[in-house]
């Protein structure tokens, strides 16, 4: 049956979404010739597609020729990801179903499903694409829903992120009523995808041009950083289509820099890498040098973004989240960081640009570690995220991490500092270690590190060794050594969090940097706090 699509609905509805979307371009009465493809190249790094697609009775020229031409789709994300990609497949009507939830290896399946589509149904306009949409975005199970199966597959941090949305109607929700709530709704879902899933959008005008379904269509695109393209209104260029807006993988390159010497080049030896000179915390809006956050009050975060890294080009645009945890080697990502705040929709031209973040209501005691992320749909992390912060951020220039604390001592009066041990690995042994960067604290100072009681027994039981300490009470260690120091056989599982205290004394004025780290079984680093230590 085909659709109508009445006038007066038309009309009733302009005003709304010219309210809620931006104002864009009326589209041509008939569609554009599509232009021949230029041959696909393996320029977007790994890639996560869902097909969103729209399998009522008037569609079915376009079903027809998205059949024909699914093979050809598939080779195109095969080459285009160099062969790193997960597919997904949604259908809808009044409806959602998920033929193929979003996974790797399973082009075979993703083409059955394709060509057993039937367009049928959907006895007039609107249709679900928005609560399709809403399936695909939000990773959404069927209980509750109007939908069959669940789409739960993991959407990657290091893929290039596409939505791929075929229909000729408006939204309409799981009701077949297209109202203003169904606007805010199809807007709502773009917003929810956008700098993290582009949304391509196709229409096929099969009952001729309406220009709220244009408007709509292309506010999904222009929103996420997707495609808009009207195909002819038989469907005869539906699949050209789809291969078309696949093309639109362009990457931009953000960076943070981890060290000093960063250019964005990842994954990279440069040591260490948790003391970002792109984050600052400042007391206010102002550029400073750099304090701890005061608690109770607000204090705001400073990063540089940097523009180009070595894997993309032109400006970038994306969302800046910040995150603290207790300070500390060897957090655990995502379990052990809480987020602080999210700057949105950030442009970041060529060279680069500083962006300030409030944190609002800093929690106690105020000695934290901080973690960057730039979230960007153009611009994706180059290796997927895993449990390990050190790794992540070793490996993705969308990410930097700053641990430094400013500690000021008056002669003679000692000052307590906290240092959070952890494990992002299965059981193992770790150690803690203290090395001077420039002149040596101890000596003009002293340094005593109280391991609490269950992780003294821990190291008793694995040997109870050390270099550069002596114990000096139950469960304290002062440092001997001004230069390395170390406590070795620190057996922690990868749940357990175990916070030391460190409390410094200075004899006489001093200006020192104490570098204090978690390593493993191997000593390599599992992250650390930088201490710049001052008198006055």
């Amino acid at each position: 049956m085909s659709r109508s699509r009445p006038a007066l609905l038309a009309t009733a509805v302009a005003a709304v979404v010219g309210a809620l979307v931006p104002a864009l371009p009326a589209a041509a009465a008939d569609a554009v010739a599509q232009p021949l493809l230029p041959p696909p190249t393996s320029q977007c790094g790994p890639l996560d597609v869902t097909f969103v697609i729209d399998d009522t009775s008037s569609m079915g020229g376009a079903i027809a020729n998205i059949k024909t031409g699914i093979n050809a789709i598939i080779s195109d994300v095969a080459t285009l990801s160099g062969g790193d990609f997960k597919l997904g497949l949604v259908s809808f009507k009044d409806n959602v179903r998920v033929l193929n939830d979003l996974a790797a290896g399973n082009q075979a399946a993703v083409t059955t499903a394709v060509n057993g589509l039937v367009a049928s149904g959907g006895g007039g306009t609107p249709e679900a694409s928005d609560e399709a949409l809403n399936t695909a975005v939000n990773n959404l199970p069927a209980a509750g829903r109007p939908q069959t199966g669940d789409f739960l597959g993991t959407w990657r941090s290091n893929a290039t992120k596409m939505i791929v949305l075929v229909t000729d109607a408006l939204p309409g929700g799981f009701d077949d009523v297209h109202a203003p709530v169904d606007v805010t709704n199809a807007h709502t879902r773009a917003l929810q995808a956008q700098n993290n899933i582009k949304i391509n959008s196709i229409y096929v005008p099969t009952g001729g041009v309406s220009a709220p379904v244009v408007t709509i269509m292309q506010d999904y695109a222009t929103t996420t950083g997707g495609v808009y393209t009207q195909a002819a209104a038989n469907g005869s260029n539906a699949a050209t289509s789809i291969q078309q807006s696949l093309r639109n993988c362009r990457r931009t390159d953000v960076f943070i820099r981890d060290h000093g010497s960063d250019t964005g080049v990842e994954p990279h030896g440069l040591n260490p890498i948790w003391t970002s000179p792109d984050i600052t915390v400042c007391p206010t809006i102002a550029p400073c040098a750099g304090t701890n956050p005061v608690v109770g009050g607000t204090s705001y975060i400073h990063v540089k973004l940097n523009n180009p890294g070595p894997n993309g080009s032109g400006n970038g645009t994306g969302n800046l989240k910040l995150y603290y945890t207790s300070q500390g080697g060897a957090a655990v990502w995502p379990t052990h960081w809480t987020h602080i705040n999210t700057a949105v929709n950030v442009t970041v031209p060529a060279g680069g640009i500083n962006v300030v973040i409030p944190w609002n209501g800093v929690p106690g005691p105020g000695h934290f570690c901080l973690l960057a992320r730039w979230v960007s749909a153009t611009d994706p992390m180059t290796f997927a995220e895993g449990p390990n912060t050190l790794t992540n951020t070793r490996n993705n220039n969308n990410i930097a991490w700053r641990n430094v604390d400013t500690v000021r001592l008056v002669p003679g009066q000692p000052t307590t500092h906290p240092f959070t041990l952890g494990n992002p690995n299965p059981r193992a042994t770790t150690n803690l270690v203290i090395t001077a960067v420039d002149e040596p604290f101890v000596g003009r100072g002293k340094l005593v590190i109280d391991l609490g009681q269950a992780l003294t027994a821990r190291w008793k039981e694995s040997g109870g060794r050390g270099t550069g300490v002596r114990q000096v009470g139950e469960t304290q260690f002062e440092v001997t050594d001004g230069k390395l120091a170390r406590l070795d056989g620190l057996v922690i599982d990868p749940k357990e969090r175990f916070e030391t205290k460190l409390t410094f004394t200075a004899g006489a004025d001093v200006k020192s940097t104490l570098r204090v780290n978690q390593t493993d079984e191997k000593d390599e680093d599992l992250g650390g706090v930088e201490f710049r230590i001052t008198t006055g």
